[in-house]
């Protein structure tokens, strides 16, 4: 009885002590935001000497925790910050916490515009880094949507805690190469405040005309950047139009182009020095050491074209493990490495076109589809992020390769695609391939 008297003496003094403390700490506080109240809404939530996520941390606090709201600034992050007190041990405490990850109670101009699954639709952000990640589903392990340059403006649709990392992740909607498209993104990448940037500034620059490409297997990025994803590769001679020009990350000059991939109208980013004025052509001499190199058909049958072109007459159709020989090669229309070739067919000696991974080069004999030829003739498929001609290729795939189909959609365009998994350098992906291309 003795000892349970002086625990309830000691306990009712320290509550006096931490009363007192409040109202001390408390005195300099607008009455506003002193009635203002706040909950942890995450699992766990960092208390901050600073409003910043460098800053050292005052303590941890669990979901659920109450908290009492000073007052509000901007982070180093360009986030909403809160000053907060709390008891924490038995003790007042005060830091920082960000204001996505507290709900507040009461009507207040302190309450945060975001934060709940749903709410804070239609406004508009900035991305604030010089790259940002959209993603399919709320969390780092969604796939790669598209990559957004710095002050690209999005508008909000939904608001929601990931539920990998707790934190704030927006849905939102935006245009990219002339396609408006939606995905999600994490609330510290954007700002209520356009940071400048490459789609807004002046390091943006309008040009037109017509450049070529002056050597082989130039990649076309999806950002001035080489850090950007690869969208296409053309060969030497083919003919882009121009849209832009800025700065790259490295320094270097960059060209938004427009230009023609396997049909489809598409924009990227080329560096400069990749582009001539003049075209250069790809002719494929025999300096090149592929003229008179004997080779055979890989697929089932192959179409032989008057030109270099799949626009051009059909001049016969060969089967598989057919020999011919490789004359020269060129750059078609289409932005794909041809070969002209000799053959024999139905006793007659005739020449035509034939695109370059319908050939095993160097091979004489009817061999497997994959037997023989440099790996860059082998890539006849581009597996793409999302099912449009738009999406990042996440892989390329050769002839005869298997996959497991997953689901068939329609596309961006109109067209059939189906979600594959495969297996490529000893990993598993996924992506969309155009259901035509496979069989």
């Amino acid at each position: 009885m003795i000892m349970t008297a002086i625990f309830r003496r000691r306990r009712a003094f320290t509550l006096s002590l931490l009363l007192v403390f409040s109202i001390l700490l408390g005195a300099g506080i607008p009455s506003q935001a002193a009635r203002t109240t706040g909950t942890v809404k995450n699992p766990v939530l960092n208390v901050r000497s600073s409003p910043s996520t460098s800053s050292s941390i005052v303590c941890k606090l669990t979901q659920g925790t109450k908290v009492n709201i000073i007052g509000e600034t901007t982070g180093d992050d360009g986030m909403k910050w809160y000053d907060v007190y709390f008891a924490y041990g038995g003790d007042a405490k005060e830091g920082y916490v960000r204001a996505d990850l507290v709900t507040v109670a009461g009507s207040t101009s302190n309450a945060p515009s975001s934060g709940s699954s749903g709410g804070s639709s239609g406004g508009s952000r900035y991305v604030k880094p010089a790259v940002a990640l959209v993603r399919s589903i709320a969390s780092t392990k969604g796939d790669i949507r598209s990559r957004l340059e710095k002050g690209t403006s999005v508008t909000i649709l939904s608001s929601k805690t990931g539920p990998d990392d707790g934190l704030t992740w927006y849905k939102v909607s935006y245009t990219q190469n002339g396609s408006s498209l939606e995905g999600y993104m994490r609330g510290d990448l954007l700002s209520q405040t356009n940071p400048g940037g490459t789609a807004s500034s002046s390091n943006s620059t309008d040009v037109s005309g017509t450049r070529y490409i002056n050597t082989n297997g130039v990649r076309v990025r999806s950002i001035a950047s080489t850090n950007g994803d690869i969208r296409s590769r053309l060969g030497k001679g083919t003919q882009v139009s121009l849209i832009s020009s800025k700065t790259g990350d490295d320094g270097m000059t960059w060209y938004k182009v427009s230009y023609t991939d396997n049909g489809y109208q598409l924009n990227g980013y080329v560096r400069s020095d990749l582009l001539s004025e003049g075209n250069a052509g790809n002719s494929g001499s025999s300096s090149s050491g592929i003229a008179q190199t004997p080779a055979t058909v890989k697929p089932a049958v192959a179409n032989i074209r008057s030109i270099a072109s799949t626009n051009g007459d059909i001049r016969s159709k060969l089967p598989q493990g057919t020999q011919v020989k490789i004359l020269l090669e060129k750059t078609g229309d289409d932005g794909w490495k041809w070969y002209k070739i000799s053959y024999t067919h139905q006793g007659q000696a005739l020449e035509g076109y034939i695109r370059f991974d319908l050939l095993n080069v160097g091979s004489t004999s009817s061999g497997s589809a994959g037997s023989s030829g440099s790996s860059s003739s082998k890539a006849v498929a581009k597996v793409r992020s999302i099912a449009s001609p738009f999406g990042d290729i996440r892989a390329t795939l050769e002839n005869g390769t298997k996959v497991t189909i997953l689901k068939e959609v329609t596309g961006e365009d109109g067209q059939k695609w189906t979600k594959i998994a495969f297996t490529q350098n000893g990993n598993q992906l996924e992506g969309y391939i155009p259901s035509a291309l496979l069989k």
